[in-house]
């Protein structure tokens, strides 16, 4: 009962306590609550931004439930930290700087990137906060092509296109492959042979090819955007030499240099730019019974594929112009028919003493020009024999000149006049008759007397005659001429070798024949050792000792037969 009666008790106090505190704020008017003192540092700040765009980071110092306080005087410093391009404003301050509204710091990075924002305590090592902003790239405002800028014609190369931001920040959004156009200028225009968007990687691959040298760049349009990008200058290079184009003239001279013009090309026809640095050997051979001079080249000689070559052929027929690499002859071109030409003589230039005794020899030179006006170096294989006549009454002896003595279009030979005068020597081209040809008679019957009269009566034998022989020997070649006047009309010859291993000598039998050479004239050559005539049985063997074994080969001409020994 006392229990219940002090409970009751205790009840009624606590109600008029409380109603006399409400009582007496109701008196007094409301309470203001301060926040307490500084416990820690409030951070509004974004988890992702967009590049080239300021945003605001909020500091703001704060008691422990929150409430925004101020800082007195002599309190803590601070520094903040961010990593990569970005840039802030301030990156220091302190505490008592910080307004209750909280302190701005402006924040700016145009690298889209991951950036890790720190806040350190000064003379701290450790942060008091750290937190990772992603740095997002803005929108598309042109495109970047990449491609190698050296290609090889057959090969496929890439180009990649990347769409960028106005500060070259790749941009995955808003790059439509299907609304990207591609158009190439320049001299050479590729093939497109596949389009890829890898969206993964950001970027359209386009699959290029080309079979044609030159240089190009690409320009991308994206249509829905209107943006666009240019590639860098791209060279397309030559594939390696599989053939050679020779431009030759249709027509020369036998024996007088010529120009043809060489062309290294590839598989599709371009020019092999680069040949000049591969250091390789080009064969240049006729298709003919003789040789081309020189034979062979070096790739050195070549400038951007093509080169000027002079040549010489010293035989006059048709031929073409083959050249082919030395370690791969599948490598090859050919030219045209080119139709060599004999060379003719134009004119004879007489050089003599300008004063001599009659009676007495002199030494005349005398010089041929072919139709050229150049020395006709090869006169003793496709001249006539030269007469010399003079202007005045006397006569000149011998006054006529064998081909033989000519040696690289030049004789010099000694001579005789036997008036004392003034005169002047002259030189042309032995004149040689031709016959008559008659209308065709009807032939008288022959009597069986006659017939029988015909058959005993024998004809005078007709002999071929050795009259000279001579060497003109260069650097590559030897040639031995043996003049036998119509050796081509009369009678015959065979040339044989005689082997003992390999080629040692070479002997020449002419038929019927008489040697009219007394004495063989001296000479210093480094293929022949020795020549020896004999004369039997009207038949002459002229034989050829060699000093080594070399090829040669025979070609009779109307008055001789030339052997041509080759060096090498």
């Amino acid at each position: 009962m006392i229990n219940k009666s002090l409970r009751n008790f205790i009840v009624c106090f606590l109600f008029i306590i409380t109603f006399l505190i409400g009582f007496y704020s109701l008196a007094i008017g409301s309470i203001k609550a301060k926040p307490g003192t500084f416990d820690h540092l409030k951070i509004e700040i974004p988890d992702k931004v967009v590049a080239g765009s300021e945003y605001k980071i909020i500091i703001t110092a704060v008691d422990v439930f929150g409430n925004p306080v101020t800082v007195p005087d002599g309190v803590k410093d601070f520094k903040i930290v961010v990593t990569g391009s970005a840039k802030i404003k301030p990156d220091s301050f302190k505490l008592n700087e910080i307004p209750l509204s909280g302190l701005t710091v402006k924040f700016l990075d145009e690298v889209a990137e991951d950036v890790i924002f720190s806040l350190y305590e000064v003379n701290r090592v450790f942060p008091l906060f750290e937190k990772k902003i992603k740095v997002l790239p803005a929108t598309i405002s042109k495109l970047d092509i990449i491609m190698p800028l050296l290609a090889s014609v057959g090969d496929i190369f890439q180009a990649k296109i990347y769409g960028k931001d106005k500060f070259g920040n790749l941009v995955c959004d808003g790059l439509n492959f299907k609304e990207l156009n591609l158009f190439f200028y320049g001299d050479v225009s590729p093939q497109i042979r596949e389009i890829k968007h890898l969206s993964e990687q950001c970027i359209v691959s386009v699959s290029l090819y080309s079979e044609k040298t030159g240089s190009f760049f690409a320009e991308a349009i994206l249509l829905d955007k209107d943006i666009k990008g240019r590639s860098e200058k791209v060279k397309i290079k030559n594939a390696d030499v599989n053939s050679f184009i020779i431009q030759a003239p249709q027509e020369a001279i036998a024996g007088e240099p010529f120009e043809i013009s060489v062309l290294a090309v590839d598989k599709f026809g371009n020019l092999v730019e680069d040949f000049a640095s591969k250091t390789q050997k080009v064969l240049i051979e006729a298709k003919g019974k003789g040789y081309v001079f020189p034979s062979e080249l070096s790739s050195y000689a070549f400038t951007d594929g093509k080169v000027k070559v002079s040549i010489r052929y010293d035989k006059a027929e048709d031929i073409k112009i083959i050249v082919k690499l030395s370690h791969d002859y599948s490598k090859k071109g050919e030219s045209e028919i080119i139709k060599v030409i004999p060379p003719k003589v134009k004119r004879f230039e007489v050089i003599a003493p300008e004063t001599v005794i009659a009676g007495q020899k002199f030494k005349v030179k005398v010089v041929a020009y072919n139709q050229m006006n150049k020395v006709m170096s090869n006169y003793n294989l496709y001249g006539l024999p030269v007469i010399l006549k003079t202007t005045g009454s006397g006569t000149l002896t011998p006054n006529r000149i064998p081909t033989t003595e000519f040696i690289n279009g030049v004789a010099v030979v000694e001579v005789m006049y036997d008036k004392a005068e003034n005169f002047e020597i002259i030189a042309s081209v032995e004149e040689i008759p031709l016959k008559e040809v008659k209308p065709e008679e009807k032939r008288k019957e022959e009597t069986p007397e006659k017939k029988s009269l015909k058959k005993t009566k024998k004809e005078a034998p007709a002999f071929l005659e050795l009259q000279n022989i001579s060497i003109i020997e260069s650097k590559k070649k030897c040639s031995l001429s043996l003049f036998i006047p119509q050796i081509g009309t009369v009678g015959g010859y065979k040339v044989t070798t005689k082997k003992k291993g390999k080629i040692t000598g070479v002997s020449v039998e002419i038929h019927p024949a008489k040697n009219k050479i007394s004495s063989l004239p001296k000479f210093n050559s480094e293929l022949i050792e020795n020549i020896n005539i004999k004369e039997i049985n009207n038949k002459v063997t002229i034989n050829i000792n060699l000093k080594k074994p070399v090829k040669y080969q025979t070609n009779k001409l109307r008055d001789e037969i030339l052997i041509e020994f080759r060096k090498g």
